[in-house]
């Protein structure tokens, strides 16, 4: 439960990310410099939000073992290693 609220909070940056984005979009038709700026900071926030993402499926994989949420199953964001071990030469 307490990993719920960390990946909503997650998609909400992402969110804004995207919505800067589009709203740099539509500063670009009237201003160039401002769509520079603009763009660059959206860029940032959306950076930001999924880096969030990524560490809160680290901390819950630490802390939870192997309790992946269904996005993270679906964009295969963390995948189990398998390690075998040398096979032995005769």
């Amino acid at each position: 439960m307490q990993f719920e609220i960390g990946y909503l909070l997650a998609l909400v940056v992402v969110g804004l990310g995207i919505l800067g984005v589009i709203l740099a979009l539509m500063i670009g038709e009237v201003n160039r410099r401002k769509f520079i700026v603009t763009l660059i900071l959206s860029l940032i926030v959306l950076g930001l939000g999924i880096y969030y993402y990524w560490e809160i499926g680290l901390v819950q994989r630490k802390k939870g073992g192997e309790s992946f949420n269904r996005l993270n199953s679906l964009i295969q964001l963390y995948r189990p290693v398998e390690i075998k071990p040398p096979e032995e030469r005769r």
